[in-house]
């Protein structure tokens, strides 16, 4: 890479966040964040601005959904190649090509499309760019944790989250102003441009080492399969040999039972409470996230003042709780760092319930944004920190679109109700309520703490 040519002080180069594989995540997190808001936020503005109800626009957020079901197309983009493309970039990076070119065209296509006259075309555009987005995520994550080793996943983590929150400044503020300055065509049309950036930082970085995918020779593979086939053996064996030696059947083993097999190997039954913490860690902040420009917008404030406090100086905030927790990471326990997280994500969301009940105050709304946006940079930060111990790097993308599908899997879909319940509730009732779902995840919390301090009396 470019940066490892570069001639600096052994106390710089040594620097954790400076180290080429930690620096690239800079790029790809930048591609990563870029169509989020696009299909999400932003997209919830030009519904609005094109006369959509808000409950329509809450529904809509069920676009974000793609994110949450990567995971059953995560095999695939594992274990797969693309043809051609695999061959002259790698695995990993053909098919980050792939999605970032198509994610490319599809803001474009959504800037060809009226809101008002064709909004079921304009939401097909979108759930299409949804998709390559999450795809584009599965590949990236299984970049950053290949490429580095366990001490650096902190701090690939923050970076990755600095570059994710600077394409949101862009799809954010950026797109606000260009749209208030110009139109929504305008904006969407420079951001699929945008997309360049990601596309020339895939190119630029090494396709990181993976393990070579070999079908059938595991212990655990041989396992599965026995299990699976177990109901043949006696009455058809010739039957269970001839499906044993199938490659469609070796590749199903691999890449769909495997990696959930193993983690169930792995954590026992404490895996459930796991994937229950996991489903409830960001709840609270992504239902409450799904309004807030809306909620922008209903107290007054203009789409200049939403892009420069919000999407400016709050994304700044989530990059520098990000890498406060990146830090936190390596010198504190993970589980206390989530604990801590969680706890300041249920605190500032609190704070959107009063600023709801007070006149429009652009200090406060300062205030506010500043506080909820560095807890949510802090516990995302870790969150991402955690998800890499959890890794079996065998199975890399796949557990870990996993995880990143659960963590946002309840939230989007709670959240696709957050228009039906601001007009029923109010807004201060509906930011208690967001506030509340993150009591769950502090209580799992506490449960695999405990986890962790019987573990250690056995040993």
């Amino acid at each position: 890479m470019i940066l490892s040519r570069i001639k600096l002080p052994d106390s710089v180069r040594n620097f954790v966040y400076f180290q080429p594989e930690v620096f690239r995540m800079l790029f790809l997190g930048f591609s990563a964040g870029l169509p989020l808001l696009l299909v999400l936020g932003t997209l919830s503005l030009l519904l609005k601005d094109a006369g959509i109800s808000r409950s329509e626009i809450g529904f809509a957020s069920w676009i974000g959904l793609a994110y949450s079901i990567k995971v059953f197309w995560s095999p695939i983009v594992d274990n797969f190649k693309l043809p051609i493309l695999s061959k002259l970039l790698g695995k990993r990076k053909s098919w980050l090509l792939f999605a970032q070119i198509g994610i490319a065209i599809g803001l474009y296509m959504i800037s060809q499309t009226d809101a008002g006259t064709d909004t079921q075309r304009l939401v097909i555009f979108a759930l299409i760019t949804a998709f390559l987005s999450a795809t584009q995520d599965i590949v990236i994550d299984a970049f950053r944790v290949e490429s580095n080793d366990d001490k650096k996943q902190g701090a690939a983590a923050a970076t990755y989250i600095m570059g994710y929150r600077i394409g949101m400044i862009v799809a954010g503020a950026g797109a606000l102003k260009l749209a208030a300055s110009f139109d929504w065509e305008v904006s969407y049309q420079i951001m699929a441009i945008c997309m360049g950036v990601g596309i020339l930082g895939g190119l630029l970085s090494p396709e990181p080492p993976h393990k070579k995918q070999v079908l059938g020779e595991t212990e655990l593979e041989k396992d599965i399969s026995e299990k699976v086939l177990r109901p043949l053996a006696k009455r058809k064996a010739g039957l269970k040999q001839k499906i044993e030696s199938l490659t469609a059947f070796q590749y199903f083993v691999k890449a769909i039972l495997s990696p959930f097999v193993d983690f169930f190997q792995r954590y026992k039954w404490w895996g459930l409470v796991i994937i229950a913490f996991i489903l409830s860690f960001r709840v609270s902040d992504i239902v409450l996230g799904v309004m807030t420009n809306v909620f922008y917008d209903d107290m007054g404030f203009t789409k200049d003042e939403i892009a420069d406090y919000s999407k400016i100086y709050g994304v700044i905030m989530t990059i520098l709780g990000a890498f406060i927790g990146g830090y936190v990471v390596n010198k504190v326990k993970i589980l206390w760092c989530l604990l801590w997280g969680i706890i300041l994500v249920i605190l500032t969301n609190l704070l959107f319930a009063y600023m709801a009940s007070q006149p429009k105050d652009v200090g406060f709304l300062i205030a506010v944004i500043s506080a909820d946006n560095m807890a949510g940079g802090f516990s995302m930060g870790v969150l991402m920190a955690y998800f890499a111990t959890l890794i079996n790097q065998e199975f890399t993308a796949t557990q870990f679109a996993l995880y990143t599908s659960l963590m946002t899997l309840t939230g989007k879909i709670l959240g696709g109700y957050s228009g039906v319940n601001i007009d029923n509730w109010g807004y201060p009732m509906f930011f208690t309520y967001a506030a509340s779902l993150g009591i769950p995840a502090l209580l799992l919390i506490l449960a695999l703490l405990y986890r962790e301090k019987t573990l250690k009396q056995q040993e």
